[in-house]
Order: structure tokens, then sequence, then C-alpha cells
């Protein structure tokens, strides 16, 4: 999802874990990256057992901001 300017914002990247290891993760980050390479922000949300697969595609922690959300089960 995009504002069509500056900020995209991807919620959820899935690979099956049967696929794990072969590449598909990186190379669905890499499409994204390449689909809003002229936005300011590229916003991810990501659980943090997969904090470093992100931070090995170019992703960072943002330290002013904090993901929050209200979980109607």
């Amino acid at each position: 999802m995009d504002d069509g300017i500056l900020n995209a914002y991807v919620e959820y990247l899935l690979v099956d874990p049967a696929y794990h290891k072969q590449m598909i993760g990186r190379t669905l980050v890499d499409m994204v990256k390449q689909k809003y390479q002229g936005y300011l922000r590229v916003i991810l949300l990501a659980y943090k057992t997969e904090r470093t697969f992100y931070e090995n595609c170019g992703f960072e922690e943002d330290e002013a901001s904090c993901p929050m959300l209200i979980l109607n089960l």
C-alpha cells in the first residue's frame, strides 16, 4: 500500500517455510524496494523473529516510532 508520493507500507511478506533459504523472500523484498525506490520511506511491519532478515535486506529499526495495534479477537 502506498500514498502515491512519499510512503509505501509493506505489512506482510510471507514465504511458506518449505521454501525458505531459496532467495524467494529476498527477491520479493528487492522487488518492493525497486518499485518504491523514488519514495521517501518504505515502511515495513515485521515480526521480531524476522528482524535480522530485513536488516540484511537494508531495513533498519526506526527508534522514533513503534508499531501499535488493536487486536480484536
